[in-house]
């Protein structure tokens, strides 16, 4: 079974964090096709530009444009802010109906390197599954956010985690734990809302398992070692 990297960026954070984060891909990579959606071109992989603006649609049409693009069964997405462990490109998915997302991810804070993860962490981000269900999703995702006038918050990001997303493909969701974890850097410009609280949660099932540390995070070092890793060139 083949599997490749997908990666889509909208260009628009700090430099730094996008250069250690397309190192690190790289470095993980390991022979596995990469393709690049960016809203600028990016020497990265086989790149694919979509002038659009920032938005949760263009998102999705840039995850459906690199799907259509990449020639592999199975597909890793890999986000332009998060840093990935070697380990997290280990997975094969045991079942070809089911979404699988890797839950072993600490959200750090850029500023001060604190950081903070639950145990049922199923984002966009950790997803891996068969290209032929996730260009299904995408496709029908798309076509129906199209014919409702746009993106709402109960449409979500993630394919099979919510009552939208289950009834528009009838296809679930399911999870893994990587050995080691991935890093998701908070920023000032992520797309989705960072949370530093279980308070921050609507839904406090969601924040089941809360842990948070300024010490070490396994695989890594330190928050403050990865954030001054980071600003002085990478990893």
């Amino acid at each position: 079974m083949t599997a490749g990297i997908l990666y889509y960026s909208d260009c628009r954070l700090d430099r730094r964090i996008a250069q250690t984060v397309r190192r690190q891909i790289a470095r993980c990579a390991k022979g596995r096709p990469v393709v690049s959606v960016t809203l600028k071109p990016v020497a990265f992989g086989k790149n694919i530009v979509l002038p659009l603006e920032r938005g949760q649609m263009t998102m999705f049409r840039q995850i459906r444009a690199g799907l259509e693009a990449i020639q592999t069964d199975i597909v890793f997405f890999c986000e332009h802010d998060v840093a990935y462990h070697p380990s997290h490109f280990e997975f094969v998915p045991p079942r070809d109906d089911v979404f699988y997302y890797n839950i072993n991810v600490w959200r750090l804070r850029f500023l001060d390197g604190h950081a903070v993860r639950t145990d049922v962490c199923q984002q966009t981000s950790g997803l891996c599954a068969r290209r032929s269900l996730l260009i299904q999703h995408y496709k029908k995702r798309i076509d129906a956010l199209e014919v409702a006038g746009g993106y709402e918050r109960h449409n979500g990001f993630e394919p099979g985690t919510n009552r939208w997303a289950r009834q528009l493909d009838g296809i679930g969701a399911a999870s893994w734990s990587a050995a080691f974890p991935n890093i998701d850097i908070r920023h000032h410009q992520n797309l989705t809302l960072s949370k530093w609280s279980p308070a921050d949660y609507r839904n406090r099932r969601h924040a089941v398992g809360w842990q948070e540390t300024d010490g070490a995070i396994p695989g890594w070092g330190t928050g403050a070692e990865i954030v001054e890793r980071i600003k002085n060139d990478g990893f």
